[in-house]
């Protein structure tokens, strides 16, 4: 199948955020036989100066060029907001049984998200989103399919096997981002959702060995430099920004949990239908002595943690690896069925 793939695929941050999602996707697609074209709305529109004067008419007219020399037979889109409605309306003119799918990764009360899940509801056949509130179909039209998908491991990116290794410089590892425009932290800006977590392992157990990132006066950390980073450090905390969400996580579950490291995660996700308690381990957001003490045991019992971590990451990579989430989309948006059995709940939120 031929496939068109619009999305932001970052060149302007040269090379350091090479885990997103976007490129897990890609390798999924052509790895499961697929012939990709890819299409980098932001950095196009970056290339040519008329699309600031010009509301990205130039881009959207470029892509509707590609769309013509590559006639795919599906379009893929991820977060690719520099690209018009009339522009894939386009695409249906040109292409009657065309397929457009949009993936995306963010909490839907944050970023916006239902004002774009809105504005393309007329667009769009199949939506993908990695959360899974009931409240988002309200936004959609009745011929939009919307589905929950996980948060995707690919082992030629998540490639590290924290687990295997017998001796740690720090017990916790955590990196804050503020967004991955600068890549650093903003002046002024705060995140007392997620710091209150880290202030309160340093305050009430000093003894514990941090390596916080993004917090603190210290700026985050990206590339090559965070896997080495949390390469020194058996557990790592997947906090999320809120509001809770049914199933949302950050993508850090898959980078921390892909990379083998034991993972701490609030239960207010409700993930437990995805991974067990003994592949990650939840803790009470609303209690944080539960939190803390649950720390503190396994910072004393790194084995215990360890294989936990093991199990995860088997879990992770086995069952919503690259080549299934990228079948599970295509299953969904063309065939209106799955072709195999998958690991999370597809009727749920098939709606």
């Amino acid at each position: 199948m031929k496939i068109l793939h619009i999305s932001n695929f970052v060149q302007k941050q040269k090379g350091r955020l090479y885990w997103n999602h976007c490129f897990k996707i890609n390798n999924g697609f052509i790895r499961n036989g697929h012939n990709l074209c890819l299409f980098s709305d932001r950095d196009m529109s970056r290339m040519n100066k008329l699309n600031k004067l010009n509301n990205n008419r130039s881009l959207n007219q470029e892509l509707l060029a590609t769309f013509k020399n590559f006639d795919p037979d599906v379009v893929v889109m991820g977060h690719a907001d520099k690209i018009h409605n009339k522009t894939l309306n386009e695409f249906r003119s040109i292409k009657k049984d065309i397929k457009i799918i949009e993936w995306n990764v963010d909490n839907y009360y944050l970023d916006s998200t239902e004002q774009k899940f809105k504005k393309r509801s007329d667009v769009i056949d199949a939506f993908f989103i990695t959360n899974a509130d009931k409240s988002i179909r309200s936004c959609l039209s009745e011929n939009n399919s919307i589905s929950f998908f996980p948060n995707i491991f690919d082992l030629s990116i998540e490639n590290k096997k924290i687990f295997e290794i017998s001796s740690f410089k720090y017990d916790v590892f955590y990196a804050l981002s503020y967004g991955v425009g600068s890549g650093k932290i903003k002046a002024k800006k705060s995140d007392y959702d997620r710091e209150v977590y880290l202030d309160f392992i340093k305050n009430e157990y000093p003894e514990i060995k941090t390596n916080f990132f993004g917090y603190d006066n210290i700026q985050p950390v990206w590339g090559a430099e965070f896997e080495r980073e949390i390469s020194k450090s058996p557990i790592s905390l997947n906090l999320s920004r809120k509001p809770h969400l049914k199933y949302y996580s950050s993508d850090r579950i898959s980078q921390y949990l892909g990379n083998g490291s034991c993972i701490f995660v609030d239960k207010n996700s409700q993930l437990e239908d995805l991974f067990s308690n003994d592949e990650v381990v939840y803790f009470d957001s609303a209690d944080l002595n539960d939190f803390g003490k649950k720390i503190n045991y396994y910072v004393s019992n790194i084995d215990e943690a360890k294989r936990i971590a093991k199990k995860g990451w088997e879990r992770g990579h086995k069952s919503y690896n690259e080549k299934i989430v990228t079948n599970y989309f295509l299953d969904i948006a063309i065939n209106n069925k799955p072709s195999m059995e998958y690991s999370w709940p597809i009727n749920q939120f098939f709606l």
